[in-house]
């Protein structure tokens, strides 16, 4: 008897466990609702044409032919920049070797910055001066090398529409200054040829 009891119990209580409402407001429940907004979020972020368009302005085989080495695909990423009180967003395209060297371009509007104006802040590297660029098809354009870490330098370029922004950082020894400067308008001319 205790037997047929404890099987009873035993029958009721998975029926009972197996018991699908709709109405609980159980973790089981909400899983399937996270994990649909999960789904929805994750489609709506994956849909970025501004990064699509700016790591579309080179492509890899040109930033071999400016930088003289192979830097594989270029990924995409956000930026965000303060400058003496000049705030500004970017969509930037990064190509880079482990423990060599790095290129970043950077592309702004009008709408990525605060006041909605598109500015060309003067560049500068902690009070270091940066020297005016020739040749280039566009309004203005200044490099700079880094007065912390000479392996480092910016190129930066203004037209009537964009702000851009060319960072390279070489192994030490690898580049001088001005090969440097040299090899980041080449990669420029391409960048603007292409912005049209």
């Amino acid at each position: 008897m205790r037997t047929l009891l404890a099987v009873l119990t035993l029958v009721l209580t998975l029926s009972a466990c197996g018991d699908d409402d709709p109405i609980s407001s159980g973790g089981a429940a909400e899983k399937p609702d996270d994990s649909s907004v999960t789904a929805s979020e994750t489609t709506a972020t994956a849909v970025v044409p501004e990064g699509a368009e700016v790591c579309g302005l080179a492509t890899d085989a040109d930033v071999e032919a400016a930088f003289g080495e192979d830097l594989g695909a270029g990924s995409f990423s956000s930026g965000s920049t303060d400058e003496d009180g000049v705030q500004w967003q970017s969509d930037n395209c990064n190509w880079e070797i482990d423990d060599g060297t790095e290129v970043s371009l950077e592309v702004s509007t009008a709408e990525d910055f605060a006041d909605g104006q598109l500015q060309c802040p003067e560049l500068d590297s902690f009070d270091v001066p940066s020297t005016p660029v020739e040749g280039l098809d566009a309004m203005s354009a200044a490099w700079v090398n880094d007065n912390i870490d000479p392996n480092e330098g910016t190129l930066r370029i203004c037209t009537d529409t964009y702000l851009l922004g060319i960072e390279l950082e070489s192994p030490a020894g690898s580049r001088d200054p001005d090969t440097m400067r040299d090899q980041s308008v080449a990669f420029a001319e391409v960048v603007l040829g292409n912005l049209g």
